[in-house]
């Protein structure tokens, strides 16, 4: 594989304005790793959700979360373009998959099966927590803005009842141990993202849009699941010419996804995610795409719009 280090731009948000944000990056489509917010603001998420240590508090969790219903992967076990989910409660996810949280390695308790919880709608289950403020790169968020006020379904009442989500969002938590991962994809929509690690580290493969067909068949229907997979040449004659820039996020850093940015992401220890929209925590968060800057972004005259 033609691996290239380095290419993604890094940047401590205060060095970078609102304005030089869309210029450089919304309009040219191209991805940034940013650091220093969680640090900065003092989410809630990063002193409630992570030990002095650095680790993930699966104690917290369960005592506050536990009763949670969350979608788990079998990292290991490919169910058509995805890996094969199951669901179960919070404290089962963190009781049935987590032994030791003693120093620096989680161990799971079935070697066999790498579990990952993923697209937990955290913010709509938990408004009143606030675990998280968006930084002021990522507020014009119209997908989130339309579904927060967009009910999916007529029988609120009875869904209310079962422990269910009456509307839906892209703002999602992940947690995963070490060696988990997620297969090739672009975001749902052709959706800009990011996504803020709050402890652990990623590592991040990302493909070019204009290199995309690379990495789909000779139809151009079905896409390459694991890229460390021997890939078959001739069902992906292109693949080999693919050319992926790596990317290293570490606790505390902010990935921007751009539209069409192919990406597979592998845990490398043990991490948690807040993804609003990739016990890895991360908050995931989409921005809505119109395949051009939206009007209130290019008629931007520098100031600082939006409160954190």
């Amino acid at each position: 594989m033609n691996i290239k280090k380095g290419e993604i731009e890094k940047m401590n948000w205060k060095n970078l304005s609102y304005s030089e944000f869309v210029e450089r990056f919304m309009k040219k489509n191209q991805p940034l790793l940013l650091n220093g917010f969680s640090e900065h603001h003092n989410w809630r998420a990063s002193v409630d959700w992570v030990t002095p240590l650095g680790h993930p508090n699966f104690q917290f969790f369960s005592t506050n979360f536990g009763d949670s219903k969350v979608q788990v992967a079998d990292c290991d076990t490919r169910e058509f373009t995805d890996q094969k989910r199951e669901e179960m409660l919070v404290s089962e996810f963190i009781g049935r998959c987590l032994q030791d949280v003693e120093g620096s390695a989680v161990q799971c308790s079935n070697s066999h099966s790498v579990p990952y919880l993923k697209d937990w709608h955290f913010v709509k289950e938990y408004p009143e927590y606030v675990a998280y403020k968006t930084p002021i790169f990522f507020c014009d968020d119209w997908l989130n803005l339309y579904l927060d006020n967009y009910r999916m379904h007529t029988d609120s009442d009875k869904y209310q009842e079962n422990n269910e989500i009456c509307c839906s969002d892209y703002r999602f938590v992940y947690m995963g141990v070490k060696g988990s991962w997620t297969p090739l994809h672009a975001d749902v929509f052709r959706s800009y993202s990011w996504s803020a690690n709050v402890c652990g580290k990623k590592r991040w493969l990302f493909l070019d849009p204009s290199q995309h067909h690379l990495v789909f068949d000779r139809n151009m229907k079905n896409c390459v699941y694991n890229i460390f997979d021997e890939v078959s040449d001739s069902k992906f004659p292109g693949f080999k010419k693919a050319i992926w820039l790596e990317c290293m996020q570490e606790a505390g850093e902010i990935i921007f996804v751009p539209s069409g940015w192919y990406h597979q992401v592998q845990n490398l220890v043990y991490t948690g995610k807040e993804l609003e929209k990739r016990l890895f925590i991360v908050i995931l968060n989409t921005i809505s795409n119109t395949n051009k800057v939206p009007p209130r972004l290019s008629q931007h005259t520098g100031h600082d719009r939006f409160r954190l």
